[in-house]
């Protein structure tokens, strides 16, 4: 009995080993040796008598090939398990896919064309000037209900209020810089900042330069200009490129060079600041220089030659009647400019596509104020229209 135990344990010994392969290829050695040593059991012995094979080989079989199979049973189930779990951790797992990000439309929110801007001009501090010279409540509710008048008017076009503020002031100084010019100060930009914020009005910066350089002018301002209601306005009339006269003393005479880095530099400020489209308004007080025989002559033209502007889809220009009246005819006078600064030059140099037109509420009005319906019956109709004093 000691031999079949003997032999037994080395069939579960050798089971274990050979799991993988499977109890039926044992090797032959195996086989051997379990063979030779039942045969030392099983051998007739003369003290003995003799009993039958048939009946000791299943007794000392079936139990190992019972326990043998039990334990192939159980290895093969761990090893599913286990073969199961790694399938389930290394299982390619699907990852969403990232949705692009939107796609940039300098179009979305820009004020033109779906719109029409009606603004109050100032200088801060300075009543002359125009009716924004000071933030009031009674100045808010002024300015909503002249806008209100053109969207009456032409309810296509929503009307969008806003400011037009002097920012860069021309001087008949040089003052520290030699400009001739000063910046308004930085506080009181923000409060017309804020209170265009908090009451969702637009704000122009308005630029008027004196001897300053345009670029760095421009760019000093810059900061502001990553707001997207905050947009330019610049004014030919107090500028001095060539620093060939003073404001307030002698006329200006610009040209296309000049202002031509100026609305690249807006026109690229959308996707640097991913804001609306911005406007570019300029101010235009006498003609354009393009058919006189010199059109560089300040006291025949304030634009040199127009038909050079740049032609940028990516910004709004805008070119602005702000001619002053005050007299009998001025309306037809004003009309007349409109007619040919605008129209016949959108037409003739297809370089801008809105038009504006300013009134003065106390200059104007000692002869007669235009009326909103009159201001509305320009060809084409002011996109932009502003009011100073």
């Amino acid at each position: 009995m000691r031999c079949v135990t003997g032999s037994r344990r080395r069939h579960l010994e050798a089971g274990l080993e050979r799991t993988h392969v499977g109890f039926a290829d044992r090797g032959p050695g195996a086989t051997s040796e379990t063979k030779d040593t039942c045969s030392m059991i099983d051998a007739p012995s003369q003290f003995q008598t003799p009993k039958p094979r048939r009946l000791i080989q299943p007794i000392m079989i079936v139990p190992a090939v019972l326990a043998l199979v039990t334990i192939v049973s159980i290895t093969t189930y761990v090893m599913n398990a286990g073969s199961d779990k790694t399938h389930a951790v290394s299982a390619p797992v699907a990852t969403p896919t990232a949705s692009p990000p939107p796609r940039f439309d300098p179009d979305a929110g820009a004020a033109l064309p779906r719109n029409r801007v009606v603004a109050f001009y100032a200088v801060p501090d300075a009543a002359v000037t125009g009716p924004a010279h000071e933030l009031t409540g009674a100045m808010l509710a002024r300015l909503r209900q002249q806008a209100s008048v053109y969207q009456r008017l032409d309810p296509a076009h929503p009307v969008l209020a806003g400011i037009d503020l002097v920012v860069s002031v021309p001087d008949r100084k040089p003052g520290p810089a030699g400009t001739y010019s000063h910046h308004v100060p930085a506080a009181t930009i923000d409060e017309y900042v804020e209170f265009c914020r908090k009451n969702n009005l637009l704000l122009f910066l308005d630029l008027n330069f004196g001897w300053s350089d345009p670029v760095a002018e421009l760019n000093f301002f810059r900061p502001y200009l990553k707001l997207p209601f905050v947009h330019v306005a610049v004014d030919p009339e107090w500028m001095f490129p060539r620093h060939n006269g003073v404001p307030g003393v002698n006329l200006s005479n610009v040209r296309a060079a000049d202002l031509n880095p100026l609305i690249s530099a807006v026109a690229r400020m959308p996707k640097e600041y991913q804001v609306p489209r911005k406007m570019f308004m300029i101010h235009q007080y006498r003609p354009d220089g393009d058919d006189l025989p010199d059109p560089y002559n300040p006291g025949a033209a304030i634009i040199a030659d127009k038909r050079n502007l740049i032609n940028d889809s990516r910004v709004d220009v805008v070119i602005h009647v702000d001619s002053v009246g005050g007299w009998p005819g001025d309306i037809e006078m004003k009309t007349g400019q409109y007619a040919k600064w605008v129209d016949q030059g959108m037409q003739r140099f297809q370089n801008f596509r809105y038009g504006g037109f300013k009134i003065f509420y106390q200059l104007e009005s000692k002869n007669k104020l235009m009326t909103e319906e009159q201001v509305m019956a320009l060809q084409p109709a002011p996109m932009v229209i502003t009011y100073g004093n």
